[in-house]
């Protein structure tokens, strides 16, 4: 397995090597037996490293069965709904991690679980915003991203959600308050506010999701169920931190 790695520079060299290193990686060919699993910066289950490395919980579970079912794979990581629509439209690709939902069974072959997403509502911490159901998140600006099986949810329950491009710019929007609200995974909207020195208030947790990865139909039958062979159980591949 190989994942493209980005020289120590300084940050805007290292952006500009980053950037030439990921487009680099999306124009060149992959063997026909090698997988292209796409992802996105979900901390703490998948992200970039300091280095471009793909790293979190999520990566290292999936890594190790894949060097264990004996597959090769490409990493990739893109915005969410970049990284979704490939897994979904193109033969080989797969993207995690993904939320199982009913709509998305049939559009894929799954294995996974990979960890446990919890979902939860926060707010600024100060805001003196009281919410614990979501009738009552249904009067507020609530903030979710694009393609997000979070505010999918939220959203299924009558209560409007304003999506952002991404996670980050999700919390940034609640952060400069343009929404009262964001839903999100609490390990990941915890880390995400301890990375960028914000305080946030849990409002409440609404659902326990498992994450998995998800392939396009191309993808043999026998090797996803070779790969989830050799996946551990599922208490035991949730840590809920990165290595």
């Amino acid at each position: 397995m190989t994942t493209s790695q980005c020289p120590p520079r300084g940050i805007a060299a290292r952006r500009l090597a980053c950037l030439g290193a990921l487009w680099l990686a999306m124009s060149l060919p992959v063997g026909a037996d090698t997988l292209v699993i796409n992802t996105e910066d979900y901390p703490p289950f998948n992200y970039a490293g300091s280095q471009g490395e793909i790293k979190g919980s999520a990566t290292q579970v999936l890594r190790k069965a894949l060097r264990g079912a004996d597959i090769d794979a490409e990493f990739r990581l893109l915005p969410w709904a970049r990284a979704y629509t490939a897994a979904r439209l193109r033969e080989q690709h797969c993207v995690y991690s993904t939320t199982r939902t009913a709509e998305r069974e049939a559009l894929f072959r799954w294995a996974g679980p990979l960890a446990i997403n919890e979902w939860a509502a926060f707010s600024l911490a100060g805001s003196n915003i009281q919410a614990d159901s979501m009738d009552q998140l249904a009067r507020l600006r609530v903030g979710s991203f694009r393609e997000d099986a979070v505010g999918h949810y939220v959203e299924a329950r009558g209560v409007e959600v304003l999506r952002a491009r991404n996670e980050r710019e999700n919390l940034a929007r609640l952060e400069a308050g343009l929404v009262d609200v964001i839903v999100t995974g609490k390990a990941t909207g915890e880390f995400l506010a301890d990375a960028q020195n914000v305080a946030l208030h849990h409002l409440f947790t609404f659902y326990r999701a498992p994450l998995y990865l998800a392939c396009h139909p191309s993808v043999a039958k026998q090797r996803v169920a070779r790969l989830q062979n050799h996946l551990p159980p599922v208490g035991a591949s949730y840590k809920g931190t990165s290595p």
